[in-house]
């Protein structure tokens, strides 16, 4: 995940790579943050229910006693939802609050009053449904909020004024209309808080499982660097756009095969990384670097000049050398060999490629941890252009001197 993080900025790609148990990870805690919001639903229905039926208990007139009463049988009720939710069945407990409590909205503001605005908290619970159902049932959400705006339409124009006998007295109801209103605002800023919390989560999952995917299409599992797909699509694109400002170098550890021999794949592979992590601190981020196969790296490098190409490689072979890595009881050193060749207008990408293996073909012959590049136009000299013999030495060498 470090490497990937690392690549993530090189690509300017948006969202963390996450793995499949990443993945299931961070949807076990959405499952859990949604069963508190459950709970905390009921607890606030409950606590609401046992408020209004205090209040209606101590200041309604006799005629509404019965409906403190049944104010108190919905927050028994409630209460009871409460510990549904907690033993593991909160979608169910929650639709039932919702419904209870709907319906408890709308007989109290029937009998007594739409001037209470306890209506108004009916908005909030028209969204709590996209809450509380938690498996994918649209109808079921639909239905449900249906079911709440339908009942705020019941209390605002069929019971404006309540049906009762008698409402509370006018100082008392425009405290609870106040209270009522600034909750019903708390409530609902709560709920779409929460709506947005979610899709953001939802969004990084969806985002981050994508990248994870796209991460394992493009990227060498065990470097973190490129595999061959990228770069053979970038070679591509420029072949069609005539692009030929660009430099391959082939980078091959010298005897790697008798190390994994000998002290087996694991010690192989803690060089190759080493290797790798070199690679990507020697080279720009615009640069390329692949791991073409095995023991084998290729770098692609847009943009560079034909008289900065060797000094590069070999500043990057001098630092691989420095790399000590101890395995199995001894410290490790790292040579590789480099053939290196510069794209030109009209050459294909395959060609370009079978440059630079030509040239790591002779860094290898001619006794390896060298750098050997082809296609690289001499340097002038500061007292003019070169002789022809000197072309010609240059043209049989292919090598850039340092």
């Amino acid at each position: 995940m470090k490497r990937w993080r690392r690549r993530r900025r090189v690509d300017g790609a948006r969202g963390v790579p996450l793995t499949p148990a990443q993945v299931a990870a961070a949807r076990a805690a959405g499952v859990r943050a949604e069963r508190l919001i459950s709970l905390v639903f009921i607890g606030m229905t409950a606590s609401g229910a046992l408020a209004t039926a205090i209040i209606l208990r101590v200041e309604a007139p006799e005629g509404h006693m019965w409906l403190a009463t049944l104010s108190f049988g919905g927050a028994a009720l409630l209460l009871a939802c409460l510990g549904f939710a907690w033993s593991g069945k909160e979608m169910l407990a929650s639709v039932v609050a919702l419904v209870a409590s709907t319906i408890g909205i709308t007989v109290t503001v029937s009998q007594i009053s739409a001037g209470l605005s306890l209506e108004s908290f009916l908005f909030a619970l028209a969204a709590m449904p996209y809450l509380i159902v938690t498996k994918e049932l649209p109808y079921m959400r639909a239905a449900l909020s249906a079911f709440v705006i339908g009942a705020y339409v019941v209390c605002e124009f069929v019971y404006p004024e309540g049906s009762g006998d008698a409402e509370l007295p006018l100082d008392l109801a425009r405290q609870v209309a106040h209270v009522d209103k600034f909750g019903a605002g708390v409530l609902l800023f709560l709920v779409v808080g929460v709506l947005e919390l979610r899709h953001a989560r939802l969004q990084r999952i969806l985002e981050g499982a994508a990248r994870y995917g796209e991460l394992r299409a493009t990227t060498d599992e065990l470097t973190g660097v490129y595999n061959r797909r990228p770069v053979i699509t970038q070679l591509g694109e420029w072949a069609q756009r005539g692009r030929g400002n660009y430099a391959i170098a082939l980078v091959d550890l010298d005897h790697f095969k008798g190390l994994n021999d000998e002290f087996g794949h694991d010690c192989g592979d803690k060089i190759l990384q080493a290797v790798a992590d070199t690679l990507r601190n020697h080279f720009r981020d615009s640069d390329m670097v692949s791991r073409w196969g095995g023991d084998e790296f290729l770098v692609l490098i847009p943009g560079v000049r034909h008289a900065d190409l060797m000094p590069i490689l070999e500043r990057l072979r001098r630092s691989i050398n420095l790399i000590e890595k101890r395995c199995n009881g001894h410290v490790h050193t790292v040579s590789v060999s480099i053939g290196a060749s510069m794209g030109a207008l009209g050459q294909t990408p395959d060609e370009c490629i079978a440059a630079a293996d030509h040239a790591l073909y002779r860094a290898k012959e001619e006794g390896r941890d060298k750098v050997v590049a082809v296609g690289v136009t001499l340097p002038t000299r500061a007292q003019g252009r070169p002789a022809q013999d000197d072309y010609e030495r240059w043209a049989l060498s292919n090598e850039t001197p340092l």
